[in-house]
């Protein structure tokens, strides 16, 4: 335990942070119909693969929150303000995004008939938001010091996974001119109405129908539930 202080424990703004949020759809229905171990061993499991995920793209875990992950790039990497080096970054997250997808589709929901059976077919969907932007950072807390992000960059990648549809990406447009001509694959513009946000312009990416796509072992083809989820079966 740490001396008590009212100053952060480190903090500092950092630009150009490619934001990734993610959570399960229908999870709430779901673990109403697990065991809490249940609930947190698919929760495990899932988690993990995301773990390797970051290894695989470079990418920094930054938190998990009940069913939802939090990863990022670009942040604690010294970028000099080099526009290549932001872009790649970029470029990496889309690929964890896309691949967090694919992983997901692969993570078993522990369903079990009243006989016992078990119904393995049963795959998660996500949700997922990108946006890129400046945060601030820091470690907080006496008790159990955690590093935090925060700042409005944050708040949008966040309002991007809630208005996203299930197994696909919406981005903002700057996350989306950052990345380039390296994804073709975007739907036409929407615009959105975020509260406190106003109209913001974002894309929506589908990485299990796109033709080209950075899959690491390529989409689990299971059947996964949907968020009209009401008993034990997959749509």
């Amino acid at each position: 335990e740490l001396a008590p202080t009212s100053r952060a424990l480190y903090a500092e703004n950092v630009r150009n942070v490619c934001i990734i949020f993610t959570d399960i759809v229908g999870f709430s229905k779901i673990s109403l119909e697990l065991s809490p171990i249940k609930v947190m061993n698919m929760l495990q499991d899932l988690f993990n693969r995301f773990d390797n995920l970051c290894d695989v793209h470079g990418v920094m875990k930054l938190e998990t929150i009940g069913d939802a992950y939090l990863c990022a790039t670009n942040l604690l990497e010294d970028d000099d303000g080099d526009e290549d080096v932001v872009r790649d970054a970029a470029i990496r997250a889309l690929g964890m995004a896309k691949d967090m997808i694919c992983e997901a589709r692969n993570a078993i929901i522990p369903y079990h008939d009243k006989s016992g059976r078990s119904f393995d077919d049963c795959t998660l969907q996500i949700r997922v938001g990108i946006h890129v932007g400046d945060i601030t950072c820091g470690v907080l807390g006496q008790r159990v010091p955690k590093f935090t992000t925060c700042g409005t960059a944050v708040n949008m990648a966040a309002r991007m996974e809630q208005t996203s549809k299930p197994s696909m990406i919406r981005a903002t447009q700057d996350f989306h001119d950052l990345v380039g001509d390296a994804e073709r694959n975007w739907s036409e513009k929407q615009s959105i109405s975020l509260k406190n946000m106003g109209t913001v312009e974002t894309y929506l990416l589908d990485p299990i129908n796109s033709s080209k796509n950075y899959v690491i072992g390529g989409c689990g083809r299971s059947r996964s539930v949907s968020d009209s989820f009401l008993s034990i079966q997959c749509d």
